[in-house]
């Protein structure tokens, strides 16, 4: 090899620098893009945060359909007591009126609890079966089930 200096610094430092970064640009690029990937993948992290929120959803669910049941067994028995006293001259429209938007506000609670309900769970299940095909996907290849080695 020829040794020549130009600007201080010779030709054969310059053509090794040019090579290492030659060789180096696609393995870093390479790296990158393979970083890339992996931080798309659908890890057990996203599986877990999506899985506590259809649990807090269908927990909302059941609280409002529960409430909303109590509060319409409550006015409905308030308001039967309202009409079939003793003394049925003169009920109260007051409470009557109220006893009947508590039921109201009972069925409202209802009509959102149970689709908050369904939905969380329905979910959860969904994502249940997706973590575990994931993890099941881990063992499987283009020829069937079986062990992966990876270096």
């Amino acid at each position: 090899m020829f040794n020549f200096e130009i600007n201080g610094m010779s030709l054969l430092i310059k053509t090794m620098k040019l090579k290492i970064i030659k060789n180096l640009l696609p393995a870093l690029l390479l790296s990158f893009l393979t970083a890339s990937l992996n931080a798309q993948s659908n890890n057990s992290l996203i599986f877990g945060n999506a899985l506590d929120k259809s649990k807090k959803m269908e927990r909302a669910g059941t609280i409002l359909t529960a409430v909303g049941g109590l509060a319409l067994f409550t006015g409905n028995i308030l308001f039967w007591k309202v009409y079939n006293k003793q003394d049925n001259n003169n009920p109260d429209e007051d409470k009557a009126h109220t006893y009947g938007h508590i039921m109201l506000g009972g069925l409202g609670l209802i009509a959102v609890g149970i689709p908050l309900l369904a939905v969380g769970k329905a979910k959860e299940r969904h994502i249940t079966i997706e973590a575990e095909l994931v993890k099941f996907k881990e063992f499987t290849s283009l020829s069937g089930i079986g062990l992966r080695i990876r270096f």
